[in-house]
């Protein structure tokens, strides 16, 4: 099949966050077997203009625009007035920020010179660009929203401006996912509860959702002898809210039940842009890593990583990246997302409450063989369901069915 991928910023095995990560697995899988565009934009955050290199260098077809801050007071006022239109006309801020006009020319441009069978949107929020006119069109919805009450203020007004921007701004996006929706032909979710919450938010698209778990470049497993006994470790991006409140959970409910039957147990906090809060998390029995250049040695020294989510949709990418380095998991009935699409029932650990939670750490803690049979199993269910194969064969199947083949 001859694919366009529309992505929100350039894939990176090696990324920072899950998108990237996942967006080049989703490459490496599709083109063996077909011939793929990607259509992306290079920004400011740090290592795009890097991973844009290595694509071209790796024989990737990739066009990228460039949304870059500009070099004059006059462009980046342009720029400013533009988003402020955008969010002003009813676009929440992360898709005026990712729909970079620049885009939109090199997809018409694209269009004119080539054919397509089918064209892929990654995202809801960059689902406002024309696609070539005719070519059946998918879209992966990354995490789905659902409307929610006004959360508290903060107590300090000089906050107050910025928590008012963010539940405005919030207001906007489940009623830009569901226009969203309705303009595709297909709309992926990465698990089940996604693909209800869709049906249930947009009766009229329900017959066109279908539940595809993303994959992943696997790792070879962790080897044993780099495991710290009695580590744990919880990563995630502070940036995304559910692992801001995973993080406090974990440490301040979930981890003092654990330290009462393991007292040797040591928590490792690692994430991108940890706010204060998750920072003032360190202490005793706990440390908070920021901004690691690799996430690698620290699953590998893990005895038992967690992943507390109680919060937000999606795929836990997380969740995925220990199962693959072969690591004993403890995660939530949330966590466990896109794992049970099988009928092969995951080599995970699930609880919902704290304490519970606290005793499956525990437990195995106590039990390296039992641990290590755990992270056979885990590798091996990685490897069979989750790999960039694995995944292009369900994309590739949705797509087909998109296009009437």
């Amino acid at each position: 099949m001859r694919i366009l991928i529309v992505a929100p910023m350039p894939p990176d095995p090696d990324g920072a966050g899950a998108i990237p990560i996942l967006l080049h697995a989703q490459l490496s899988g599709l083109r063996e077997r077909n011939e793929v565009t990607l259509v992306t934009a290079i920004g400011d955050e740090p290592g795009e203009a890097e991973s844009a290199a290595r694509l071209a260098d790796d024989g990737f077809d990739a066009h990228f625009a460039d949304r870059r801050q500009p070099a004059t007071a006059v462009a980046r006022w342009r720029r400013r007035l533009r988003l402020v239109r955008a969010w002003l006309g009813g676009t929440p801020w992360r898709a005026a920020w990712f729909s970079a006009p620049e885009i939109q020319g090199v997809l018409d441009r694209l269009g004119a010179d080539r054919e397509f069978d089918v064209a892929v949107v990654e995202d809801s929020a960059m689902s406002g660009f024309r696609l070539p006119v005719g070519v059946p069109s998918v879209l992966t919805e990354h995490e789905v929203l659902r409307p929610r009450r006004l959360s508290r203020p903060p107590a300090r007004p000089d906050e107050w401006p910025g928590w008012a921007f963010a539940e405005l701004d919030w207001r906007k996006r489940p009623p830009f996912q569901r226009a969203a929706w309705r303009r595709f032909d297909r709309v992926l979710a990465f698990g089940s509860r996604d693909a209800a919450t869709i049906a249930e938010l947009a009766p009229e698209v329900a017959d066109r959702v279908r539940v595809c778990p993303f994959g992943l470049e696997l790792p070879p497993p962790a080897d044993p002898s780099r495991e710290r006994p009695g580590q744990v470790l919880f990563t995630g991006n502070f940036t995304h809210r559910p692992n801001f409140d995973a993080a406090l959970w974990l440490a301040q409910e979930i981890m003092p039940a654990v330290w009462a039957r393991r007292p040797e147990a040591r928590l490792e906090i690692v994430g991108a842009s940890p706010p204060p809060e998750i920072v003032a998390l360190a202490g005793p029995g706990i440390d908070v890593l920021a901004d690691v250049p690799s996430i690698e040695p620290h699953i590998a020294a893990a005895a038992v990583v967690v992943a507390p989510v109680r919060s937000g949709g999606g795929m836990r990418m997380k969740v995925l990246q220990a199962l693959a380095a072969g690591k004993a998991v403890v995660t939530t009935g949330r966590g466990a997302e896109g794992f049970d699409y099988f009928t092969e029932p995951p080599p995970l650990a699930i609880a919902d409450e704290a304490g519970a939670f606290a005793e499956e750490i525990a437990a195995l803690l106590a039990a390296p063989k039992l641990r290590g049979e755990i992270g056979r199993r885990a590798h091996a269910f990685a490897e069979a369901h989750y790999s960039p194969d694995a995944w292009a064969a369900r994309l590739q199947s949705t797509y087909e069915e998109a296009t009437g083949r």
